[in-house]
């Protein structure tokens, strides 16, 4: 599969009202030095009370300018073009906001700021999927309401600029990530982490290339790890469920540590996010059952990944890999940080 196949819609947009759906793509930035952070997304809802649109959401953190906002779009103004392309607006290819599976662009109005973006990238050759197995995944899906996702663009490097109020953001070969998700449901609660901006004792080609990314949801946590131009995928049904499942030692919001060996890998990880109201970016989201989950996200938390690579006459000594670039998230029910009237927008919180 590539970043096309991952990204195409899975819903048969646009749904008759009252038909459940929704789908998200989204993406994230950050500068090479890791200390800004830009976060967008273009999704699509159809609840089943008969509430449809289509919506462009941008955060970002790190600056003086920082601002988090949204658009919202009738979904006959959301428009598809193959292999891949979603655009927003009546005047489709120039309309507001486009996303291909190798650039994006878009423009709010966020905290009574201008802002416009425009970046482009290489499509990665690696997508990950939590559940490796299509047919475990069509039972989760059914059965257990999780819908399905993918990192269509798990790990590349962005160009391209923000402007906030006619100030420019620059961003050159600067990390960044896209992925995709869909359901006609969604989970209860979930914990999402993903980082490719590391430095640390490893080699600085490995250091470079690797990626961690890890979805913890319904009790299970899955996770791809790469480093050295391999790729440590643990989202087979052990890795997930039994004596050998990757694990998770402690999870609340703002600290997350998992544990997981399989697929020539041991490794630890270790997350944590600042205890500033300003670290956290504080969405509403609307499900397509009309019920609301309350997600706060980070876009500049720390990260430490300690591992040991199974060789040829055993495990190699320790290694470690560390960021203050990390995205981080936690989606529940009710506000997992702050209150209610601190998550926007207003008419989903």
């Amino acid at each position: 599969m590539d970043a096309d196949e991952a990204n195409t819609p899975y819903l048969g947009w646009h749904l008759d009202e009252r038909e459940r759906g929704r789908e998200v793509w989204y993406s994230l930035v950050t500068d090479t030095e890791g200390e800004v952070a830009f976060w967008y997304r273009y999704t699509l809802l159809s609840t089943e009370g008969g509430h449809q649109e289509a919506r462009l959401w941008a955060g970002l953190t790190g600056t003086d300018d920082d601002f988090f906002g949204t658009r919202r779009y009738a979904l006959s103004d959301a428009r598809f073009e193959g292999p891949f392309a979603l655009s927003f607006g009546k005047d489709g290819e120039d309309g507001d906001a486009r996303l291909t599976s190798s650039s994006a662009r878009g423009a709010l109005e966020a905290d009574g700021r201008d802002v416009s973006w425009s970046f482009e990238y290489e499509p990665d050759d690696v997508v990950f999927t939590p559940l490796r197995s299509e047919k475990l995944t069509d039972m989760a899906e059914e059965y257990l309401g999780s819908g399905r996702h993918w990192s269509a663009n798990e790990s590349v490097r962005m160009d391209g600029t923000l402007e906030v109020d006619g100030r420019t953001y620059t961003f050159e070969d600067a990390p960044g990530h896209q992925g995709h998700t869909v359901g006609r449901s969604a989970p209860e609660s979930w914990s999402w982490l993903h980082c490719n901006s590391f430095d640390g004792a490893a080699a600085s080609d490995e250091a470079r290339g690797a990626c961690v990314e890890v979805l913890g949801t319904e009790g299970m946590t899955t996770l791809c790890f790469r480093r050295g131009g391999e790729a440590h995928m643990l989202n087979r049904m052990q890795h997930l469920i039994g004596p050998t499942a990757n694990e998770t030692t402690e999870n609340r919001p703002g600290k997350w540590k998992i544990r997981a060996k399989g697929e020539g890998i041991k490794v630890e990880i270790w997350v944590e996010t600042g205890d500033e109201e300003t670290d956290w970016k504080k969405a509403a989201y609307m499900t397509p059952d009309d019920t609301s989950r309350y997600v706060a996200h980070s876009s500049l938390a720390s990260v430490q990944v300690t591992y040991r690579v199974e060789e040829d006459d055993g495990w190699s000594e320790q290694r470690t890999l560390d960021s203050e670039a990390a995205r981080v998230e936690w989606g529940r029910t009710s506000p997992p940080v702050g209150e209610r009237d601190e998550y926007r927008p207003k008419e989903f919180a």
